[in-house]
């Protein structure tokens, strides 16, 4: 069973992730505060939830790099902007 708020520092309630998400939604404001959680605090589920986000759009960043780099990126952009066109999803 779960542990209360008062016996686990690393417990973290459901208005908590709430929170966390909202914030990690907002442009700028999200990265910033995504990283700052990283690193800071005491809660190490947070902190390894906020770093495993990092490494994610890490990787996203590195794919989206290297599939510029190597021509493939307006290619897929031009492939996927047709799909959405032909299923009426308006961009």
């Amino acid at each position: 069973m779960a542990k209360k708020s008062g016996s686990d520092k690393n417990y973290i309630s459901v208005w908590q992730w709430f929170l966390l998400f909202f914030l990690f939604a907002i442009p700028c404001i999200g990265l910033g505060v995504l990283i700052a959680l990283a690193f800071v605090g005491e809660n190490e589920s947070r902190k390894n939830y906020c770093r495993a986000v990092l490494f994610m759009l890490l990787l996203c960043f590195l794919a989206c790099f290297c599939l510029n780099v190597l021509g493939f990126l307006p290619e897929i952009t031009a492939a996927l902007q047709k799909w959405l066109q032909q299923h009426h999803w308006h961009v």
